[in-house]
């Protein structure tokens, strides 16, 4: 968040380095002895394209010369493996999004995605791309979040991927809940267990304990209306009387990154950009009142939020 995949990379860069990884070039280049020459041999691609492609990564740093060879630099970890999600960074899952793009006439007919041939890697690129996220973003976000609520002392964070923002709570001093997938919570665990967030497998709908703040950051444009609908009233009923659900969210009619976030939308699967107008709507529905919707600083996101009543004892 923002969009996970940004990177500093401009078009024609990225354009190049998936290339050179859809080729085998890449993987020759980061794996491999020798230079370009002997990777063009390995990956089977013109000599030429080989030695524009070093001496590009080598401006980019992803590599470095030694001799008339190459090796990669700390860079280029992230495109070496995966396990560590501290050092994968954004390219990995910019190189994937580039992929879906390249797909995208394809996606547009049939409605479907192309079928991914590491599902495991590319949710490990994303949750490395989300670790990456720089630490002024995640705080502003989470200031937004405490905004809504600035007494909370128990928050639940959903869906929040290495759980930056679980993080940035608990160090604040609130206690800090993450819930995740299975797949996602076994590939985050060891990045947690140092910290006093807890780590909870499973349904929001399924979560029985109560909390005095709800947080989705980077979520409901990645789901169709109906999963949102139903997102919202179970993030409205997790909550404690007078607490308050948040969603940091690119809104269609007032974020710059819209347009971004749409061909992310139709190019990986269901969801898009959804206007203040309807997400507002979700909270109202969901028995949310005083809802507002503000600017997150120095980002291209809105916060929406809205509180539990005092009052009653369910939605």
């Amino acid at each position: 968040m923002p969009t996970a995949g940004d990177t500093d990379l401009d078009l024609p860069s990225l354009a190049l380095l998936w290339a050179a990884r859809e080729t085998g070039l890449l993987e020759a280049l980061v794996h491999g002895a020798g230079g370009a020459s002997e990777a063009a041999d390995a990956a089977g691609v013109m000599e030429r394209a080989a030695t524009i492609v070093v001496d590009t990564l080598v401006d980019l740093e992803f590599l470095r010369r030694v001799g008339d060879a190459v090796e990669p630099t700390n860079r280029a970890l992230g495109l070496l493996a995966t396990r560590d999600l501290r050092s994968i960074g954004g390219v990995p899952t910019a190189l994937d999004r580039f992929d879906a793009y390249a797909a995208l006439p394809r996606t547009m007919e049939s409605g479907v995605p192309p079928i991914e041939s590491d599902p495991e890697a590319r949710i490990r690129h994303r949750l490395g791309a989300a670790e990456a996220v720089d630490d002024a973003t995640v705080a502003a976000t989470v200031d937004a979040a405490l905004a809504a609520n600035p007494d909370a002392d128990r928050a639940l964070v959903i869906a929040d991927g290495p759980g930056r923002h679980a993080r940035a709570l608990a160090d604040r001093g609130l206690d800090a809940t993450l819930l995740e997938g299975a797949s996602v919570a076994a590939a985050v665990e060891p990045l947690l267990e140092r910290t006093p967030v807890t780590l909870r497998t499973g349904s929001l709908a399924g979560v029985a304990s109560r909390f005095d703040l709800v947080l989705a950051v980077d979520a409901a444009w990645r789901q169709s209306a109906d999963e949102n609908r139903f997102t919202t009233l179970a993030m409205a009923n997790a909550l404690a009387p007078g607490g308050a659900a948040v969603c940091v969210e690119p809104l269609r009619d007032r974020s710059s990154a819209a347009v971004a976030v749409a061909a992310a939308a139709l190019a990986t699967g269901s969801g898009q950009p959804y206007p203040e107008s309807t997400v507002r709507t979700w909270f109202a529905d969901a028995g949310l009142e005083a809802v507002a919707t503000s600017e997150v600083p120095d980002t291209p996101y809105q916060a929406i939020a809205g509180r539990r009543p005092d009052d009653t004892s369910g939605v």
